[in-house]
């Protein structure tokens, strides 16, 4: 920890003596909203075309102009007071608001898994496979670890 920040998020920390406490303990616990169980409203380049309410993220797109522009890949949280950017970090899960599907923050880049179709066709209908793979597709369907259909 340099810089009176956490390692991880970079959330302010207080310092002895320090002036107007309550603004830096405000913030952290703004941003510890936003970081608990993540959810975006969805993936934009541009906050101006946004009626955001307090409390609402978006993941910044590539491309990204006005306020965001510089922050791609970070999650824009709307807040009274403006946006705050949150940087990502390794692992970090985001859920979809539109879409239910979560996204993973992973080698420099959010995934996001796409649809999967259960097998169908062939020469060889294997009915206990198939029964099988459709129970782990709804599993990971009902983790919103894979969009539904």
């Amino acid at each position: 920890m340099t810089d009176n920040r956490t390692a991880r998020f970079a959330l302010p920390l207080l310092a002895t003596g320090q002036a107007h406490k309550e603004l830096f303990h405000n913030e952290a616990i703004t941003l510890v909203d936003f970081l608990l169980d993540p959810v975006v409203e969805g993936i934009s380049t541009d906050p101006s075309a946004l009626s955001a309410e307090d409390g609402q993220c978006w993941l910044v797109d590539n491309g990204a102009t006005g306020d965001w522009e510089g922050h791609e890949g970070e999650v824009a949280a709307w807040t009274a007071n403006g946006w705050n950017f949150i940087v990502p970090v390794e692992f970090m899960r985001i859920t979809i608001s539109g879409t239910g599907v979560r996204a993973i923050f992973r080698d420099d880049v959010w995934q996001i898994a796409d649809f999967v179709a259960g097998a169908t066709g062939g020469t060889t209908i294997d009915s206990e496979a198939r029964a099988a793979i459709d129970s782990i597709l709804t599993a990971l369907q009902t983790h919103a670890i894979l969009p539904e259909a």
